[in-house]
């Protein structure tokens, strides 16, 4: 089992993304600047019609959200698990002060879907709807953001195609492979969450002391098996029996056989090409998150 298997995992051309997600609206002439503040990404880069990946964190440096930003020409708009609906909102108006900016609650006005590869919308889709460039699987693609009253239907494909695909790139789900103990570059933020060059935000002082002269104990990894029977959802251990971690996400490829998963697996064990056992099979730590 090597790094071909997640060669082998192509994205389908259209899918719904599982949801409901939250989706806020900021607006107000200050947005930029609040959110910039709030937020790991540089938004003050982003242009209208692109959205990038960006983490909200606490000012000890643990995660809080996992979301994806876009701008148009008058707002931005927060995305982000479902769950995290009231406490996302809640820790915004926490900061507003005198600032010029309204966040508005839209999770139940749009359904999302997302086009791999796509630069415009495609043919028939709503004109009313939120368009996005967004690298939502770490590869160019299209966010179509349409309204929940309109009857139109991509050429969808289930949602399960698009699991193995979430695991194989490496994208964590909230409360199941990350939640408010992780620290963010132990689940792979750094490689598209997170600006080098901005200025404050919220947490920064953490993330810049592990850059520099830290280090994370752990890391959220993609593993793969050949044995497609594998349940394996149950703690990592070395052959000698030691405990490393454990399996969070797991998924069949489907077009080739074996399975892909994540899991959070201590520093010393995490480097690809190593091995694992768990529930019986054998999974090879195939990279780092």
């Amino acid at each position: 089992m090597n790094s071909e298997l997640l060669q082998k995992i192509k994205p389908p051309a259209s899918a719904w993304i599982p949801g409901p997600r939250t989706l806020l609206r900021l607006t107000g002439g200050d947005r930029i600047r609040f959110l910039n503040g709030q937020v790991t990404q540089d938004l003050k880069k982003l242009p209208a019609g692109q959205a990038v990946r960006a983490a909200i964190i606490s000012s000890k440096g643990r995660l809080e959200a996992d979301t994806r930003i876009g701008a148009t020409a008058d707002a931005l708009w927060l995305e982000t698990d479902f769950i995290l609906r009231e406490a996302i909102r809640s820790r915004l108006e926490k900061f507003i002060v005198a600032d010029d900016v309204t966040p508005e609650d839209f999770s139940t006005s749009y359904r999302l879907a997302h086009f791999p590869g796509l630069s415009q919308p495609p043919p028939g889709s709503p004109n009313d709807g939120l368009v996005f460039q967004c690298s939502r699987f770490r590869e160019p693609g299209l966010d179509l953001w349409i309204p929940s009253s309109s009857d139109w239907q991509p050429d969808s494909t289930s949602t399960e195609q698009w699991e193995p695909l979430r695991i194989a790139r490496g994208l964590p789900l909230w409360n199941i492979d990350v939640g408010p103990d992780t620290l963010p570059p132990e689940a792979g933020f750094e490689s598209d969450a997170i600006s080098s060059t901005k200025g404050c935000y919220i947490g920064q002082e953490v993330i810049s002391r592990l850059r520099s002269v830290g280090h994370v104990n752990r890391h959220l990894c993609v593993l793969g098996t050949s044995d497609t029977s594998s349940k394996g959802m149950g703690e990592c251990q070395t052959q000698e029996g030691v405990a490393v971690g454990k399996i969070s996400s797991l998924a069949l490829v489907g077009n080739v056989p074996g399975s892909v998963a994540l899991a959070m697996i201590k520093r010393e064990q995490a480097q690809p090409g190593n091995s694992v056992l768990a529930e019986g099979s054998v999974w090879t730590i195939l990279r780092h998150a």
